[in-house]
């Protein structure tokens, strides 16, 4: 028995072969999806889209700018943060998709729409839900300067690209937290090693040793790692100039005979 709603295996096995060629053109040269890729190819495909990108809405509510075909979209965007409003924030925090055809006349964004259009010249707007792994959500966007210049065709061929752009942007995610943990590592390792240096040259514990280095930070308005790294390299405090040394460092210091 079959189910005459769903295609035969040859429409299955001709849509296989379409997204696996959108798939190769998107990939980087390691394999990864490019965002920059994405937007690209989907600005062009898109029939009445001028310009795409892809929004960002971290888990600490920063909104970013992730991938853009020019400065127009950034521009947009960059509205939309300031004034806390818009298609892009609708779509990525819930909407599968939104579609304005005049921003200059939609009562769902009163201070953002009139303004896109006076400062940028944007009329419409097409954003599309990105899903993601985690807390962070994201929107694919297509702008144009015409009114009501998206339709039904514009709304299906975005959609394609909404499952790419997440594959995009998880990668970008992923990336960026490997980075920022290698990181964190790095400077944990350098304050580790300055804290035993200190407490090697001055016999004192490494509670005493990180205190040292907190009020050296502070008294030289420079960031603890860089503080660390000097003492790694000197085997010393590095000296504070104008009223001397901090408190602590100064308690180091031998009484004069």
């Amino acid at each position: 028995m079959t189910d005459d709603r769903l295609p035969d295996s040859a429409a299955f096995a001709t849509l296989g072969t379409q997204f696996g060629e959108i798939t190769r053109r998107l990939a980087a040269s390691d394999g990864q999806v490019d965002p920059k890729l994405v937007v690209s190819l989907a600005s062009a495909v898109v029939p009445h889209a001028h310009h795409c990108g892809i929004t960002v809405l971290h888990r600490n509510g920063a909104p970013e700018s992730v991938a853009v075909t020019d400065e127009l979209p950034a521009r947009v965007d960059s509205l939309q943060y300031s004034l806390h409003e818009g298609p892009c924030l609708d779509a990525s925090e819930g909407d599968d998709l939104v579609v304005c055809d005049d921003l200059d006349d939609d009562a769902r964004w009163p201070a953002f729409g009139p303004a896109c259009v006076a400062k940028v010249g944007v009329r419409s707007m097409l954003s599309v839900r990105v899903l993601l792994v985690g807390t962070d959500r994201a929107a694919l966007n297509f702008y144009s300067t015409t009114a009501s210049a998206f339709d039904d065709l514009d709304a299906g061929v975005a959609s394609i690209f909404a499952p790419f752009a997440a594959m995009a942007v998880n990668q970008v995610v992923r990336e960026r937290e490997v980075n920022d943990l290698g990181a964190a590592l790095g400077n944990s390792r350098q304050i580790g090693t300055a804290i035993g240096v200190l407490m090697a040259r001055y016999k004192v514990t490494s509670e005493r040793a990180f205190e040292l280095l907190s009020e050296a930070s502070q008294h030289l308005n420079r960031k603890l790692r860089d503080v660390a790294a000097d003492v790694e390299l000197t085997g010393e405090l590095p000296a504070v100039a104008g009223a001397g040394r901090p408190p602590a460092q100064r308690a180091l210091e031998p009484e004069p005979e």
